[in-house]
């Protein structure tokens, strides 16, 4: 029988507090984690208050309840750069970069939002948004619509419940069905497309990356001018889709996971 570890009850307690938030989407308050942790709220207070301090919280002053800081989002995106996913995919998606001289993003999920974990970009190339550590729309780019076509329809909605569908231009999708039309056909084709969705003049052609699971862990996508994009769609799309495959064969996936 593996021995058990002794736990420091403190930090445990700390870890429970952050925990919640892997549930819930809402801020919390003292009453509400004694509540949930069956801990007096004298012990939580003390607790929170440090975890504040140290950032790991973050305090709306309006309410008095907490939401997750800083501290842990760095903490993510350091954790997030350094994965084997990363490592795996920059040398893929330097190569497709350089092969259209466009930047090409790497997004995951974390939490309910998308995160731009890796960005790539042509040489003297004026910076231009989304960079590293953005969060970006979910219906309006590739990368949300690749990442959230393959969740679990139980999760998906959940997040999609109260998700304001934003119209950023003309182009962007407006509602809910429409959004789970274009979800099933991304899913269906395996790549997405954004028409100048999120900002005018800049389209994208995008990717799944699959894991040794078969579960997708991340979305990639070629952005740039929509006039290039669209006057060289097919041979992207024919990349995008060698380049997912051999991101995710790569990972361990194989197509009979």
């Amino acid at each position: 029988m593996a021995k058990q570890k002794r736990l420091i009850q403190s930090i445990k307690r700390a870890s429970d507090i952050l925990g919640i938030f892997i549930q819930e989407k809402r801020t919390m308050g003292i009453t509400d984690f004694a509540a949930r942790l069956n801990l007096p709220k004298t012990t939580i207070s003390s607790i929170v208050q440090t975890l504040e301090a140290l950032k790991f919280l973050e305090k709306d002053h309006i309410t008095s309840k907490y939401r997750l800081g800083p501290a842990l989002f760095q903490l993510g995106m350091k954790y997030a750069t350094n994965m084997d996913l990363v490592i795996i995919a920059r040398a893929w998606m330097e190569r497709l970069c350089f092969q259209f001289m466009e930047p090409v993003n790497v997004g995951m999920l974390v939490g309910d939002r998308v995160i731009v974990v890796l960005r790539v970009e042509p040489e003297n190339r004026f910076m231009v948004f989304p960079q590293a550590g953005s969060v970006i729309p979910i219906h309006t780019t590739c990368i949300g619509k690749i990442l959230f076509a393959h969740m679990p329809a139980g999760e998906r909605n959940g997040i999609l419940r109260d998700y304001p569908f934003e119209k950023l231009t003309r182009n962007s999708i407006g509602d809910h069905e429409s959004f789970i039309k274009e979800l099933e056909r991304v899913a269906r084709e395996g790549i997405a497309f954004d028409n100048e969705e999120s900002i005018v003049g800049l389209a994208g052609i995008g990717g799944p990356i699959f894991n040794y699971t078969g579960q997708v862990v991340a979305g990639f996508v070629i952005t740039g001018e929509a006039e290039h994009i669209r006057r060289d769609r097919d041979r992207m799309a024919a990349s995008v889709r060698y380049t997912s495959s051999q991101v995710s064969l790569q990972l361990g996936y194989s197509s009979k996971t």
